[in-house]
């Protein structure tokens, strides 16, 4: 956050950073029938929301402006983000001016299990507490030691879930409907965001049992029908053209080595769309659609120490870029580093570039007044013409948002059988 910060006081447009701590892991997000009923679901996200409270109450006295504050999230943070934008069915209670949700959202397959997938993982943490015999559960789990719940909450999956009130329901349905924050959005997606999470899975995929099974690992109790998931399997591994492929995955090889399989790229496309890319579309149309204004991105670089064949241009890898981090402070590998000075410099242009046009959108609500000479693509509202911004060392650009058009359309017409 310091370098984001210290960039912004060169662009002469100084900006103050706030980060805040909140429940994670069970203790922000457990979730079952007996947690819903007791009204204690989602807890991380009403601590968030306390502190977006706070920073109303008190940003002014450490110069700041508590009409233009701008809420920011990547991967679960993003999804956060999403979240507080259709709180308690949009109500605007004035907390933020504007969002920036990357590589997650709103509409996140991950982000709402269904209701007996929640008790399968309450009743994972009842057995590890021995809790499950207790007439009252929850009880029961508030006099366990915090050290032992830490424990218990170990291997056990948690995600916010419809409470019927932070979150009152589909979040596709009530983007539809328009209900949520009438406010701007940047928001975005990797290239590759399916390889980061296919790789620990260590499903080889060769054929369409091998695709079936591979989806089924990352499918949160909202199974899809027998018949999308055909028309799925179809399009992903049939109807891809090799060279589409290919094209699509960037540097990714559509089979790394025999352990992966022959089609484990194509997967990978699966994965990402169904977990992000979709999510990010049918996202940015409803703001079209609603009258409000959203900049709708895609990272295609990768940075360095990730494995351009394996991984790409996945998950997380957009984050030393936004924060200007060319010391890669916290990385074991710093990622904005080369022995090459020319890759170094494209690099480090890119970071600049990205922590600008973030800054911007924290100052002004667009990406556009970034003040970087020498680079001239507009970054276009996402309207009628569907265009997001493309990050790339060898040239950012704008790009149609059409890529993949069938398979991902596909993907957004089921997502009331993905339940999000």
């Amino acid at each position: 956050m310091t370098f984001l910060v210290q960039e912004s006081v060169r662009m002469g447009t100084p900006i103050i950073g706030v980060s805040f701590n909140y429940r994670l892991s069970g203790f922000g997000f457990l979730h079952g029938r007996a947690v819903n009923e007791s009204g204690i679901a989602n807890l991380g996200l009403y601590d968030q929301r306390k502190a977006l409270f706070w920073v109303q109450e008190n940003i002014a006295a450490f110069g700041g402006d508590p009409c233009r504050v701008t809420i920011s999230g990547e991967s679960s943070g993003g999804i956060s983000v999403g979240h507080h934008f259709l709180s308690f069915g949009g109500r605007d209670d004035g907390l933020f001016s504007g969002g920036i949700a990357q590589s997650g959202g709103p509409l996140t397959p991950s982000a709402l299990i269904s209701l007996d997938q929640q008790d399968v993982f309450y009743e994972r943490v009842l057995n590890k507490t021995k809790c499950t015999r207790a007439s009252d559960t929850i009880g029961c789990l508030r006099a366990i030691p915090t050290e032992t719940l830490k424990l218990a909450f170990q291997g056990v999956s948690f995600y916010p879930v419809i409470d019927g009130a932070m979150i009152e329901g589909l979040p596709s349905v009530a983007l539809r409907q328009g209900r949520f924050v009438k406010r701007p959005l940047l928001t975005g997606s990797n290239t590759n965001e399916g390889t980061a999470f296919s790789i620990p899975a260590g499903i080889k995929v060769d054929n369409t049992t091998d695709f079936d099974a591979f989806a089924a690992a990352f499918d949160t109790g909202n199974e899809l029908s027998e018949e999308t998931m055909r028309e799925l399997a179809t399009m992903y591994i049939q109807d891809l053209s090799s060279k589409e492929t290919q094209t699509e995955l960037g540097t990714v090889s559509p089979s790394p080595g025999q352990s992966y399989g022959s089609l484990w790229g194509r997967a990978t496309l699966y994965l990402g769309d169904s977990m992000f890319h979709a999510g990010r579309r049918y996202a940015t149309e409803m703001w079209r659609a609603h009258g409000v204004s959203s900049y709708s991105y895609r990272f295609d670089t990768v940075p360095n120490g990730i494995d351009p064949k394996v991984l790409g241009a996945t998950h997380f890898q957009e984050i030393g870029f936004v924060f200007r981090n060319f010391d890669g402070v916290g990385y074991t590998t710093n990622p904005l580093t080369s022995n090459s000075t020319r890759l170094l410099h494209k690099y480090h242009d890119l970071a600049v570039l990205m922590s600008r046009m973030w800054i911007s959108f924290a100052v002004t609500k667009s990406p556009n007044s970034h003040k970087v000479a020498n680079f001239n693509p507009i970054w276009p509202v996402y309207n009628a013409a569907a265009k997001n911004m493309v990050f790339r060392l060898d040239g950012t650009h704008v790009e149609d948002d059409t890529w993949r058009k069938k398979e991902i359309g596909l993907i957004i017409d089921a997502f009331e059988q993905y339940q999000i």
